[in-house]
């Protein structure tokens, strides 16, 4: 039985003692550390967090509806309110807590299936039901215990092993994070009545889910960005964590690079948000692998940004939505939590990195404060998982406003109900109509009115990091290799006040016209031929072009052209088009500034 004077489960795994006198077996929960003193962040969070509990208690479980080929959202409402259940009753004792999770274990049971023709929902629905029978089977009836283990076994863990559908086992991608983590959780839950087969489940998780950690080295940079980063990632440390926490005396072998991921989703935020390259959104969030991250690696700067989001949680400035599925690992950033020995916001000492990979990025800033400057660069390919036609594209903060904006992900099932192939990446392919998918919505080059070349691969040559000077240059000519010979782009930081961005271009034995941009709001104000002043939250960017002079800004509308787009209101590109005669060499610079001045004195 789970005693009720349990203070704090400390760790992933409990050691649960079989009825008939065997040998305790490990299963997926810890003994906990009773004495320990929780630090005041945690001791807020719990609060918050057993208080949200209690809304999740007495709401109804979902019914299994799909929104077009997904049951995603319903797997992850699942996995959020029965791993909070299931943890709150663990902390607390309180019956409610079980009774309550025995709910939405059962309810999930009764589904006819999990949805297995994506089977991400299967996984996080086995996660789900894996994490929250373990945290209460010792406490549940005979027949529901029966009943759930048998759902795990039926619908999450032999759709696994059908060929038609397990295509994600040797994948490179999150899928193959999400689905092998959630695989061996559901296995090691019911591995008691089930040895064999939960063995197999389990080697087969930890021989493949290197294929996926491979991709982080040799920096730590995630291929897919920031949004999956934190989907992927945070999957994959928890099998880590699981794993070596149940088998202390084995040795666990981790890629290099994904030891040193925590620093680039560190460095990947700006002030005003995440760098979001590829398919993700522009947000704060709080990641609970980030806490785990620090742990391991005592550097408590990891988790530089992620306290003062916890503490909005704590004072109430943000909530914990019972009803959606939103921060549902934060049963598991409270263990996390509760493992670091201190907790607090401590400021990064580096102002720039740079990482390699298949999807090179680099990150400059003028400081760590809110008012600083913040320039975030990608070089890689549109041919990366999730990729976009973003090859040498940009994103600026400064004032705490992001400036140089990258729109982002549009939502999957809009496009694809509306008859779009985002999926197809071919160069002539759907997913390169969508506006927010190719170059003419980056802040980077067109040429000739064309596409970047899909397998195109961009390097990083050099990162600056001086007091005075922050800068970073790629080598982005392979995305434009049939038009131009080649094409350098240099972003830079000057005197922590002023952003430049240069290129250096030599076109090929043709003419060639090329388009300079950069998506910001659409509250824009040209002054001359070469300036304009964007404003955004009552401040102001001056951006000049310094080269070519005689170059004239304009201003292009972000407007999407396929069904299903999202409507990208309030933004629009600023650029400016130049003309390149056969095998002419040209520069193209152009400076930003934040500036006060009042827009009525602009004629």
């Amino acid at each position: 039985m789970i005693r009720k004077n349990i203070l704090l489960v400390a760790v992933f795994f409990v050691f649960v003692f079989e009825s008939h006198g065997q040998k305790t077996i490990p299963t997926l929960f810890v003994p906990t550390i009773e004495k320990q003193v929780k630090s005041e962040l945690l001791q807020g969070l719990e609060k918050r967090f057993l208080a949200t509990c209690d809304q999740i208690a007495e709401l109804p479980p979902p019914p299994r509806q799909q929104v077009g080929r997904r049951l995603l959202e319903v797997s992850r409402t699942y996995l959020k309110r029965i791993t909070y259940l299931a943890y709150a009753y663990q902390l607390t004792g309180d019956e409610k807590y079980l009774q309550a999770s025995e709910k939405y274990l059962l309810a999930a049971a009764e589904f006819s299936d999990w949805n297995p023709s994506h089977f991400l929902d299967v996984a996080e629905m086995t996660m789900a039901m894996g994490l929250g029978y373990d945290w209460t089977k010792d406490d549940l009836s005979p027949e529901s215990a029966l009943k759930i283990r048998e759902a795990i076994v039926e619908k999450g863990l032999k759709p696994s092993i059908d060929e038609k559908i397990n295509w994600w086992i040797n994948t490179t991608n999150n899928w193959n994070q999400v689905c092998h983590a959630s695989m061996a959780v559901g296995a090691w839950a019911v591995e008691r009545e089930n040895p064999e087969f939960s063995k197999m489940i389990i080697d087969r998780a930890k021989e493949k889910i290197r294929i996926p950690e491979g991709q982080y080295d040799p920096d730590g940079v995630y291929p897919e960005g920031t949004s999956y980063w934190e989907y992927g990632t945070s999957f994959n440390v928890l099998f880590v964590d699981a794993y070596q926490k149940k088998y202390p005396d084995s040795i666990l072998e981790t890629s290099n690079g994904l030891m040193k991921t925590g620093e680039y989703f560190l460095h990947a935020h700006g002030p005003a948000g995440s760098f979001n390259y590829s398919d993700s959104r522009q947000n704060e969030v709080i990641s609970a692998a980030m806490f785990w991250f620090a742990s391991k690696s005592k550097d408590l700067s990891l988790i530089y940004n992620q306290v003062p989001l916890v503490q909005k949680i704590v004072t109430g400035e943000d909530s914990l939505d019972a009803e959606t599925s939103e921060g549902r690992f934060y049963a598991f950033l409270l263990i996390w939590l509760s493992e670091l020995k201190n907790v607090s916001a401590v400021a990064p000492e580096v102002t720039s990195w740079v990482g390699g990979g298949e999807n090179p990025v680099s990150f400059l800033r003028s400081g760590w404060k809110r008012d600083d400057i913040y320039l975030g660069n990608k070089a890689g390919s549109p041919s990366i998982s999730h990729g976009h036609m973003d090859i040498g594209s940009f994103v600026m903060d400064a004032a705490g406003v992001r400036w140089a904006i990258d729109l982002g992900m549009n939502n999957y099932n809009d496009l694809e109900t509306s008859g779009v192939d985002i999926w197809d990446k071919s160069p002539n392919g759907d997913r390169w109509k969508v506006f927010r998918y190719n170059n003419f919505s980056h802040n980077t080059l067109v040429v000739d009115s064309s596409f970047q070349d899909v397998d195109s691969d961009a390097k990083i040559l050099k990162v600056i990091d001086r007091k005075k000077l922050k800068s970073s240059k790629m080598d982005i000519s392979s995305a434009y290799k049939t038009s131009l010979t080649s094409a350098l782009r240099t972003t830079e930081i000057k005197k922590n006040k002023e952003v430049e961005i240069r290129d250096e271009i030599q076109n090929n034995g043709q003419r060639s016209s090329v388009r300079w941009g950069m998506m910001t709001y659409d509250d824009i104000v040209l002054v001359d031929n070469s300036t304009a002043i964007i404003s955004h939250d009552e401040k102001r960017l001056v951006i000049k072009i310094v080269s070519p002079k005689n170059s004239k800004l304009k201003i292009y509308p972000a407007t999407p052209m396929m069904p299903g787009e999202e409507a990208n209101e309030g933004f629009a590109m600023i650029g400016f088009e130049t003309g390149l005669q056969p095998n002419e060499s040209a520069k193209l610079e152009v400076t930003m500034n934040v500036i006060q001045i009042d827009l009525k004195y602009i004629h």
